[in-house]
């Protein structure tokens, strides 16, 4: 009983093994390393253990794969498996584990003392085997003597009494050993039932009858009963009968031969209604036939509740977007409505020659603060479309030239109030690149407007082009108040503004979007951005690298490259020609239940030499309809008793040559989608100063001379 026994202790980790080494360390065990699962199944080809510690994260084949292999072998199956892992809560693990014949679980880092203990209940069983297989051995030659015996009996009468006396002190001998085998059996029961007893999940063991024939102590004590008040009872006794029908059909599944593994809910008489994840393994007699079911039962219910919690956080989450889009989407709407008519009339007038200079020059100031305006609105939903990934670039070969020519334009009347001194430096020879003019113009025009911002009058503005690792590389620096690092941090992140040394946002104004969103599309563009700032006072400059266009692209793209201005619709077909003799374009039937838009709208289209039909609502468009011939139908989307794209497509179907324009507050992409299905060819978005307006009535009806005449009328 003291010869020392072999333990084989597996993991991929040479320290792991040393520090089991030196847990398991004792003269009566011989400890085996094995490295590996090949290494691990080699050992036990040559030598025989009394327990195997297994890591079950090991490359290769893992712990749960070779002790499936151990398990098949008959010369290695009955050897007890000790898994070790860092994964004790994975109960998928834990189940397969048992599944493959794990007797126990322990989790790294292992307490030595918990570990010796196991490791010395399986040595202490093995002994005991061992020493049971030779008691074994020794009553079968108790036997083969006993039979010698009885035939030299037979052969010699006169050794009877011998004999006799001989075998009884054999039999004394030979019970005694049975009863130390049954001593020893019920050893090894009482170690089984501690092992068991000591797993985190349920354990039970039923017959065909569905009454229990073992349960571990953390089943009897789930329903508050003594391990011998189950055992022999029916499972609707313990359970409840609601529970007992609801799991039934998996029970009958596995008695007809089928391991399950499910979750489910089941509503417990003692304990409510909740979730468990159960293993029903089929028991087989020798002869193969199913006598029983092994249930391994975990409560899930907790993690149910937080997936549902989970869950429910999403969804709110999800609507709590859906409402801030919508109020977004209504905000936008709401604001650029109004402005609509004030930039119409401001970007007419300002650029009329029959008004006076200095009225001229106010309606200037008018159009330059609702174009601002605007352009904070349009920021807001810039960012609203980025958030959700609905930001699309119209890719095509762009001259960077002459974008940054156009979004310089933009801000020539803010260099001179300021009496700012700009300096260009368009050194690159190669500034064609792949990408959207419109969005790119948008990149250029933040930076600059932010430069001409934070420089205080006659300060100055460097705008330079040059080569770069990545392409091609635009920078812009001024001699403004310049940036300290912890700005420099934040510069890109939504509706974030630097202290600007104490002025804030009283002082410069804005809402912290426009770089973010510059930082959004150069990186659509395959280019990046940064600020760079020696300090307060020693101005800032910004740098943005972007790739230039290859061969390629440039074979399968447009030949030549474009700016803003070349930006196109769709062709549209042209509209009838008026009548010979006719000085009117045509008649426009104009939609918008705001009455100052209408009102302008048709005072600047009566100017363009156009025949205006006015309506405020879709029941009034609908009437003229009727009765009335126009060749350009301009309508707003949302009206107080209907949608002007419902109205377009009303239209189109008994006049299916109509060409339309839609003009609304909305300006998401699905906005655009929508009125392109229902039959608009434009769609512009409030407010919509008076040169776009006519660049899209041109557009639609192919008709360049009458821009120019109209542009030459206002002296542009």
């Amino acid at each position: 009983m003291s010869s020392s026994v072999s333990i084989l202790i597996v993991d991929d980790e040479p320290r792991n093994l040393d520090v089991l080494e030196s847990i398991l360390y004792s003269a009566d065990y011989r400890l085996q390393r094995a490295g590996s699962a090949n290494e691990a199944l080699l050992a036990l080809m040559n030598g025989d253990y009394a327990v195997l510690v297994l890591d079950i994260n090991m490359p290769g084949m893992n712990g749960i794969e070779l002790a499936n292999l151990i398990k098949q072998r008959k010369r290695t199956q009955h050897i007890p498996i000790l898994f070790l892992t860092a994964y004790y809560q994975d109960e998928q693990r834990v189940l397969e584990g048992y599944g493959v014949g794990a007797v126990d679980y322990l989790t790294k880092p292992v307490n030595p003392e918990i570990l010796r203990s196991k490791v010395g209940v399986f040595v202490d069983l093995h002994r005991k085997t061992q020493a049971l297989a030779a008691i074994n051995v020794k009553l079968e030659q108790e036997i083969l003597q006993r039979q010698q015996a009885e035939e030299a009996l037979r052969r010699a009468n006169n050794e009877l009494e011998a004999r006799v006396q001989q075998r009884t002190a054999d039999l004394t001998r030979v019970n005694s050993a049975l009863r130390e085998s049954e001593a020893r059996m019920q050893a090894s029961e009482a170690h089984l039932r501690l092992v068991t007893d000591h797993a985190s999940v349920f354990i039970a063991h039923l017959d065909k009858a569905y009454c229990y024939k073992f349960v571990n102590r953390a089943y009897a004590e789930r329903y508050g009963l003594l391990r011998e008040q189950i055992l022999g009872a029916h499972m609707a006794e313990v359970l409840g009968k609601a529970a007992f029908e609801t799991i039934r059909q998996r029970l009958d599944e596995t008695l007809a031969g089928q391991r399950v593994d499910c979750e489910i809910q089941v509503p417990y008489a003692a304990l409510g209604t909740r979730w468990i994840h159960v293993v029903f393994e089929p028991e087989h007699s020798t002869r193969g036939e199913v006598i029983g079911v092994v249930a391994v039962v975990s409560d899930i219910t907790a993690r149910k509740q937080a997936e549902q919690e989970v869950t429910r956080a999403r969804d709110e989450a999800l609507a709590a977007s859906r409402a801030k889009d919508d109020f977004l989407a209504a905000l936008s709407h709401e604001l650029r409505t109004p402005l609509n008519p004030v930039l119409l009339l401001a970007s007419d007038a300002a650029q009329n020659p029959n008004y006076a200079p200095e009225v001229r020059a106010d309606f200037e100031t008018i159009l330059k603060n609702t174009t601002l305006e605007a352009r904070l609105i349009d920021d807001l939903l810039d960012v609203t479309r980025i958030t959700h990934g609905k930001l699309a670039l119209e890719r095509r070969p762009i001259d960077v030239h002459a974008v940054l020519g156009d979004a310089l334009a933009t801000i020539r009347s803010s260099l001179a109030e300021k009496n700012i001194d700009l300096n260009l430096g368009l050194d690159a020879t190669d500034y064609t690149i792949i990408g959207d003019p419109v969005r790119l113009q948008q990149v250029f025009w933040n930076v600059l407007k932010n430069a001409v911002k934070f420089t205080d009058a006659r300060g100055r503005i460097r705008v330079q082009t040059a080569p770069s690792t990545l392409g091609l590389r635009v920078s812009v620096r001024d001699s403004g108040i310049g940036m300290t690092g912890a700005e420099l941090e934040n510069i890109f992140k939504p509706f974030v503004q630097g202290d600007h040394a104490g002025g804030g946002r009283t002082k410069f104004g804005g809402l912290g979007l426009g770089l973010a969103i510059t930082h959004t599309l150069v990186e659509m563009h395959g280019g990046r951005i940064k600020g760079e700032s020696s300090g307060r006072g020693q101005g800032t400059t910004f740098v943005i690298d972007l790739p230039l266009a290859t061969a390629a692209q440039l074979a399968a793209g447009s030949t030549s490259p474009m700016g803003e201005s070349s930006r196109r619709a769709p062709p549209a077909p042209p509209a009838p020609p008026p009548a010979r003799g006719s000085d009117k374009r045509g008649r426009v039937l104009v939609v918008d239940d705001h009455a100052p838009t209408l009102a302008i709208l048709a005072q600047l289209l009566n100017r363009r030499r156009f025949d205006v039909i006015s309506a405020g609502s879709l029941a009034q468009a609908r009437s003229i309809a009727n009765t009335e011939h126009f060749d350009l139908f301009i309508s707003d989307i949302g009206l107080p008793d209907g949608n002007g794209c419902t109205l377009m497509a009303e239209l189109r179907i008994k006049r299916p040559d109509l060409l339309g324009i839609a003009l609304s507050g909305y300006g998401m992409e699905e906005d655009r989608e929508r009125s392109r299905t229902a039959g608009f060819v434009e769609h512009l978005t409030k407010p919509v100063n008076v040169a776009a307006l006519d660049s899209a009535i041109s557009r639609v009806l192919g008709d360049q001379a009458g821009l120019a005449e109209t542009r030459n009328l206002n002296g542009r």
